[in-house]
């Protein structure tokens, strides 16, 4: 990303593009391909490929410019040095492949990028498949229509029907040449499966045939995604150390909660506007203007503030120790059925008990985080010559750069490494904006201060030189982390991520979810590719599909609209700063203000103070506070906004269709406006038949409208009471 912004699920490659939610979910986790009996099994060239997803055949093509080659365990273990650097040394002897890209994808497995001519791939296959260390080759396939990487290993999902026997399963799987890799944990039923003779795409064939099968409900292969990451007293107080603090709090800042101090700032003291809200000009002010917030503060002023609801946030790494989280950090307590070490939480994609950052993450990206500041701008480009950001400046393929001024080169890579550092902890920043509850008044608070997080982490995030950082999801992690947080009674279920691919077995445990549990909200973002319909799990039916939109109101340029959309919340915008102009001064401020993760010690070790200022998106010199912008941070303010609603109805008597209910109602279209390119955008999709007459230009848009937190948590209060619940 050659940019500073912090898009979330732009993050998620416009998420992921959360695939994150910046979107944004965001390389390779666990061991995904056991060792199969032969290394490759050559694919027919004109094979139709293809997965099945419920009775509809979802197309794909095969990438031919790029493989990813797995490593056997024993090699592994045994080799000092990482086998990626010995496949290029082995591949660098020949001259004919002189070319060839190979870059690590964690310590098992290598990406290459190869010519895309039918012919040198197949040789390049067979030398692969000759090579001791080398387990298997797996291709990489992506969606017709889109651009994602999508790895095929090994690996088939398969959900059975609940009556079969275990000896009934065991037939179906041996009629299919499978074997069990393991049981979904927290599932039933459920379990990821390989195949002990086929490989390659082969394994789309097998998981359609075993689809068809009489006794299964379900089976895909297991993607792996890439992407280029008050009435209650306590809650008065937390109002209250906001109002008492003799000093200025960050809630200023955070417009979603309630947009009149920073748009009052950006309009009248735009080349002042610390001062303006330092010293409360707004407060003063008869100037009226149009909220574009979501009215949680006086949301705040008549509830619970979300107390005894538990938001599990489905998500890369979750800090649960940023200062302004820990108080509201979901414990498990010493229940019986708990899994060893699990306190806070479990961490899905490395399968232990924390979802923060590990010891080995942060040795690699701290020490690229201390580089941006510590090497020359000399050093620091050699070091980084390799990564996109400062390829794009280099002539041909020479390692030379043109005419742009190395010290701008050199800032811009500065910036955008400190930046992808950041993103590592796209889960500390969806947590902080449903709960953070600071406890000096000088911090910040989330959506629903009084609720708890529980933190549930999916996915990890790789750098490597030649390609920069690189974030992936398991489909499986995604399906066991819903299992996981169901188990654990979550009221709300945040998934700040989206796909192209619509995966079956997602599907079907937020089904059951909402089929055991009628409470259960499921809140995902909408997607940030500005396309006219959600992506998935967003697109499931009864989830809350959230768009974004900006300070001024508009769409945020980024975010999906039309077909599936709930409603919309602020999710940020860097390129506005007030009015229709861009402010470059006041760009970042347009973003959603929330809890960082690069505040750890071991980023700053080294660094002098003369280097430590606000950088990228940063509010201060470590990252504690950061700006962020992308549905994937629209989707926890509506996440919150539930919390709210739900912290007024203890004994949960609402259900989720009357929870989603009174948020469509209570949203409304105030304070949003069109612009004139998405009037004629609209008059064109209605000619031409696309859009229904009956559909408004508002509803095609923006949902049912920009979220109410204070209207919504009176409507719940209301219907509670006229009802005698």
């Amino acid at each position: 990303m050659s940019k500073t912004h912090l898009r979330g699920t732009r993050a998620m490659k416009r998420m992921l593009s959360g695939i994150l939610l910046t979107s944004g979910l965001w390389v390779l986790t666990g061991n995904f391909s056991s060792r199969a009996q032969t290394p490759a099994v050559k694919q027919p060239q004109q094979q139709e490929l293809f997965y099945t997803y419920y009775q509809e055949k979802i197309a794909l093509k095969q990438r031919n410019d790029i493989i990813v080659v797995a490593f056997k365990p024993e090699a592994t273990e045994n080799n000092n040095s990482p086998l990626y650097l010995k496949l290029q040394q082995d591949f660098r002897r020949n001259q004919n492949t002189s070319n060839i890209e190979i870059e690590p994808l964690g310590k098992h497995y290598a990406l290459m990028k190869i010519s895309s001519n039918s012919g040198k791939s197949n040789i390049m296959q067979l030398r692969l498949s000759q090579k001791a260390y080398v387990d298997a080759i797996l291709p990489v396939v992506s969606r017709r229509e889109h651009t994602e990487e999508i790895i095929l290993p090994n690996e088939i999902i398969v959900s059975f029907d609940e009556q079969l026997s275990r000896l009934q399963k065991q037939v179906i799987l041996q009629q299919h040449n499978l074997e069990i890799v393991r049981p979904l944990r927290f599932s039933t039923n459920r379990y990821v499966v390989k195949s002990k003779t086929v490989l390659g795409t082969g394994i789309l064939t097998v998981a359609n045939q075993l689809y068809r099968a009489k006794g299964v409900k379900s089976a895909t292969p297991n993607f792996i995604q890439l992407g280029n990451q008050q009435i209650n007293r306590e809650a008065k107080q937390a109002v209250n150390r906001v109002k008492n603090s003799s000093k200025v709090s960050l809630i200023s800042q955070q417009w979603h909660l309630n947009s009149t101090p920073l748009r009052f700032c950006l309009t009248k003291f735009a080349s002042n506007v610390d001062k303006c809200l330092n010293e409360g000009f707004y407060k003063q002010s008869v100037l009226s203007l149009p909220r574009t917030d979501i009215r949680a503060t006086e949301a705040w002023q008549n509830s619970n503030a979300g107390k005894g609801v538990v938001v599990a946030v489905l998500d890369f790494l979750i800090q649960w120790d940023h200062p302004d989280l820990i108080s509201n950090i979901y414990k498990l307590g010493d229940a019986s059925y708990k899994r060893r070490g699990e306190t806070n939480g479990w961490d899905f994609a490395n399968n232990d008990s924390d979802t923060r950052i590990s010891q080995r993450e942060l040795s690699v990206f701290a020490s690229i985080f201390r580089d941006s500041y510590r090497l020359s701008d000399k050093k620091l480009l050699e070091k980084y010559a390799d990564i996109p950001i400062v390829r794009q400046f280099h002539i041909s393929s020479q390692k030379k750069f043109n005419r742009t001024n190395k010290k701008d080169i050199a800032k811009t890579l500065r910036n955008h490494l400190r930046s992808e550092v950041a993103r590592l902890f796209h889960g500390t920043w969806v947590g902080g904006i449903i709960a953070a509850n600071s406890q000096d008044a000088e911090g910040l608070f989330g959506v629903a201060p009084q609720a708890s997080i529980l933190p549930v982490r999916v996915g990890k995030t790789f750098y490597n030189p030649a390609d920069g950082f690189t974030t992936s999801i398991k489909s499986s992690e995604i399906v066991e982390g819903i299992d996981y947080a169901v188990a654990r009674g979550a009221d709300i279920v945040n998934m700040s991520f989206g796909t192209s691919l619509p995966i079956a077995e997602i599907k079907n445990t937020i089904i059951q979810a909402q089929n055991q549990n009628p409470s259960i909200v499921f809140v995902a973002a909408a997607g940030n590719e500005n396309y006219s319909q959600v992506v998935f799990p967003a697109a499931i039916k009864g989830t809350v599909a959230v768009g974004a939109t900006n300070i001024n109101g508009n769409r945020a340029p980024y975010s999906n609209f039309g077909s599936g959309l709930t409603i919309v919340a602020p999710g940020g915008d860097f390129s506005m700063g007030i009015g229709e102009s861009v402010v470059s001064s006041n760009g970042f401020r347009g973003g959603i203000l929330t809890t960082g993760g690069t505040r750890i010690d071991e980023f700053w070790q080294g660094i002098s103070r003369k280097h430590k200022t606000s950088w990228g998106s940063a509010l201060d010199s470590r990252g504690k506070y950061i700006r962020v912008e992308g549905t994937s941070f629209a989707s926890p303010v509506v996440a919150g906004v539930i919390a709210l609603m739900k912290g007024e109805d203890r004994q949960r008597l609402l259900s989720r269709d009357e929870i989603i209910s009174i948020l469509k109602q209570t949203a409304s279209y105030n304070g949003l406006t069109l612009s004139e390119t998405e009037k004629e955008s609209y008059r064109r999709m209605v000619l031409s038949g696309k859009v229904p007459p009956q559909v408004s230009i508002e509803q095609y848009f923006f949902g049912n409208g920009l979220v109410n937190a204070q209207a919504a948590v009176k409507e719940v209060q209301r219907q509670l009471n006229k009802n005698g619940k």
